[in-house]
């Protein structure tokens, strides 16, 4: 399931409207979920998989343009 971030992930140069694939979820010692997130370029490349708090996430609207914009990884 595609989701956009909610809030930017600086530490792996992401910003906030970014789109990733959740690929699974993983639940803290607290008992939280978590996501696991894999972001990819426009070839299909895997840029980064990181791990998120629900809070990070949301669904995109339904009426959405994807935009693309340049990733530089650290």
């Amino acid at each position: 399931e595609q989701v956009q971030l909610t809030k930017p992930l600086p530490e792996f140069h992401f910003e906030k409207g970014d789109v990733a694939t959740i690929v699974d979820t993983a639940n803290d010692s607290n008992g939280n979920t978590g996501y696991i997130l894999e972001f990819f370029d426009n070839n299909g490349n895997t840029l980064q998989v990181v791990v998120v708090n629900a809070d990070c996430i949301a669904l995109p609207p339904e009426h959405a343009v994807v935009n693309y914009r340049p990733y530089k990884a650290a």
